[in-house]
């Protein structure tokens, strides 16, 4: 059967139930949400032409859709409900506009946060409401890309009511429900503590890096499998890799090959969570092949649901100080092998340091020593009255060496030279170092030799007074004996050629005679001038002044060099035996200039000076050199040395940086047992 009906009511009815239908697949569309929002629901005029079953039948069938429909729209009305009230008590501000961004609807977050209320915002444009000046191009271009229907999620400036400015950000979301216009649904949120705490983590973090990248120690992280994440400056100088090499290796490869198994142990186990850190001393091979000893502090940092676990060293270059501590170490081997007895004390004078020479001289063992004071092993009084004032010069900063006798229980009392030396510490000298020797043996065979030295010296002494009493005597003895023996031959002589002269004897007896004559007169010259060179009478009889002028006048008499003296008004009060040194050296000096000096002047002066007896005699030669001062085998030296040296005296001989040689000898006029005693 074929019916034909106008029921345009129905087909309303029918309309609104699919809008309601895609309505509820939109929960916030527009239309929705309008104020006063009604179903466009409205009774209408029905014109049906059916038989009359085929009218019950649909009318049974339009009471059902009438039903449903109430059904369906209270079910709706409630819903609108719920979204109204979510709308309004959202926990961000939320405004609905239309694409061009005329405001429709605010919720209650929205007012509170921009300060107005609903009446001063429906109608009026966000960009006038709440977009500040420099903020309107930006805001044009978010309404140019909603009102192509994407989405958009951006930060911004934005004002409220009162003028103030803050940070926000937006989420605007174009809507179109199956009727009535598009519009947007924008979201905004104040982020301003949270740029704040952005702000913040990247001071952090800024600060952090700085601290990271300016460490003056090492820090590196790896990842599970040791390969490097990040290194810090310090680290990249110590390796000498840069930051991309490093990249690409792992914490083995700069690992001296001896030190990797152990170092690759520990760090499975750290990795494997059997512990949270460890320390190594292991070597580094830097890129350029060189071996440095580096302390490792590795620790493993957990991670997070964000961050994977990671590794993290921290690494200090001790190089330095390990190649000291060996050298440290033989300088112990050495200390503790010396046969000097060594100690080290701290300013309570503990014992910090003890050698084995010193353990054995004390009949120690080390734990009797060490920590315990020197105040321990000496006498109370020779400790407060010879040690420790040594000791406190010596934390002054002093080196300090004196001799002592000290009493040992398995040597016996012992001469020791103790040198205390001064360590510095970071506050100054904290410690001491005392290096004891035993010169026990030393000092008597010292004592020896000093005896021996002074007893050769009065040996000399005598020596030189019985050559000198020698040479007296043979002076005299020529004098005396063989000058009267040669003056009788001459008067014999004479007597011979007068008689030869009555008796009118031949030429050449005469002559013979004559020369016999001048033969003697001249062996009595030489027997005169040896006689003086042995011992000039005029200085016993004269004394010193009129010897040394006399020996002046023949020196010049005989070389030719001139020679100017010098002498006080009177002899020095002085005995016999210095006046002959002072000679006796005046004229070894002579001898000298004449053999080597190769001068053409001396200037000589003999003087008293503050109780002593001063000869000194100056030529212009060539000087004497450095090398025949020191020459033991200069006998002419030495003996002029040891005669001032019998007599308390001493002998200066010095080269002129102008030409020449000064030779000056003092002798005190009394005093002086020519040796003994010294």
């Amino acid at each position: 059967m074929i019916c034909s009906c106008e029921y345009p009511l129905v087909a309303r009815i029918i309309a609104c139930g699919t809008a309601i239908a895609g309505l509820q697949g939109t929960a916030l569309a527009a239309w929705r949400l309008t104020p006063g929002f009604e179903l466009p629901v409205r009774a209408g005029s029905v014109s049906i032409s059916y038989p009359e079953a085929a009218c019950i039948g649909a009318a049974a069938a339009m009471a059902l859709v009438v039903a449903l429909l109430r059904r369906t729209i209270s079910r709706l009305r409630r819903d609108n409900a719920l979204i109204a009230r979510l709308f309004e008590q959202g926990p961000h501000a939320v405004v609905l506009t239309t694409l061009d961004g005329c405001v429709v609807r605010i919720n209650a977050e929205f007012r509170r946060l921009f300060g107005y209320d609903s009446q001063e915002a429906l109608g009026r444009r966000l960009d006038e409401l709440i977009v500040p000046e420099e903020s309107r191009d930006e805001h044009r271009k978010l309404v140019e890309t909603w009102a192509k229907g994407q989405r958009v999620d951006a930060e911004g400036l934005r004002r409220r009511k009162d003028g103030s400015r803050f940070p926000a950000s937006m989420t605007c979301v174009p809507i179109s429900p199956p009727t009535g216009e598009a519009a947007v649904y924008a979201i905004y949120r104040d982020i301003t503590e949270q740029q704040r705490a952005e702000q913040a983590r990247a001071a952090s973090e800024g600060r952090w890096r700085a601290i990271f990248d300016s460490s003056a120690v090492g820090i590196a992280t790896t990842d599970l499998q040791g390969r490097f994440i990040a290194t810090n400056r310090a680290y990249r100088e110590l390796t000498g890799y840069s930051e991309d090499e490093l990249a690409a290796l792992t914490f083995l490869d700069v690992t001296f090959e001896d030190d990797r198994p152990l170092n690759a142990a520990l760090a499975a186990e750290l990795y494997e969570g059997k512990r949270q850190q460890f320390k190594l001393e292991k070597r580094y091979r830097r890129k350029d092949g060189q071996l440095i000893w580096v302390r490792n502090t590795v620790s493993r940092a957990p991670g997070s649901e964000t961050m994977p676990a990671f590794g993290m060293t921290t690494v200090e270059d001790f190089t330095e100080r390990r190649l000291a501590e060996e050298k440290l170490r033989e300088y112990e081997k050495v200390v503790e092998s010396a046969r000097e007895m060594i100690v080290v004390v701290d300013r309570q004078y503990r014992h910090l340091i003890a050698n084995q020479a010193f353990l054995d001289y004390r009949g120690f063992e080390r734990e009797q020593v060490i920590g315990h004071t020197m105040a321990d092993f000496s006498d109370g009084d020779l400790f407060e009255k010879v040690i420790k004032p040594h000791m406190d010069e010596c934390f002054q900063g002093k080196v300090v060496e004196f001799e002592m006798k000290c009493p040992y229980s398995t040597q016996g009392e012992r001469d020791l030279l103790i040198s205390y030396f001064p360590i510095e510490g970071p506050q100054g000298v904290d410690r001491v170092a005392g290096v004891l020797q035993d010169i026990t043996t030393q000092k008597r065979s010292t004592e020896e030799l000093h005896r021996s030295f002074i007893q050769l010296r009065a040996l000399n002494r005598q020596l030189q007074n019985v050559r000198e009493e020698e040479r007296t005597r043979l002076a005299r003895e020529l004098h005396d004996e063989l000058g009267q023996a040669l003056t009788a031959i001459k008067i014999d002589l004479a007597s011979l050629r007068a008689i030869a002269g009555r008796e009118q004897l031949s030429g050449s007896v005469a002559s013979r005679i004559t020369s016999m004559m001048n033969f003697v007169d001249q062996t009595i010259h030489s027997v005169r001038r040896i006689s003086t060179e042995l011992r000039p009478g005029i200085l016993d009889d004269l004394g010193l002044v009129a010897a040394v002028e006399w020996a002046a006048e023949e020196f010049h008499s005989r070389t030719g060099i001139q020679c100017q003296v010098t002498l006080p008004d009177a002899d020095p009060p002085i005995d016999s035996d210095r006046a002959t040194a002072v000679f006796r050296i005046f004229q070894e000096t002579l001898t000298n200039i004449a053999r080597h000096a190769g001068a053409s002047r001396a200037t000589v002066r003999l003087a008293q000076e503050n109780g002593s007896v001063s000869l000194e005699v100056h030529d212009n030669g060539r000087g004497i050199g450095e090398k025949h001062l020191s020459n033991g085998s200069s006998l002419g030296i030495l003996g002029m040395r040891e005669r001032a040296l019998l007599l308390d005296g001493d002998l200066e001989i010095a080269c002129d940086p102008q030409g020449g040689t000064t030779v000056r000898v003092r002798i005190p006029r009394t005093g002086g047992t020519g040796g003994v005693g010294c």
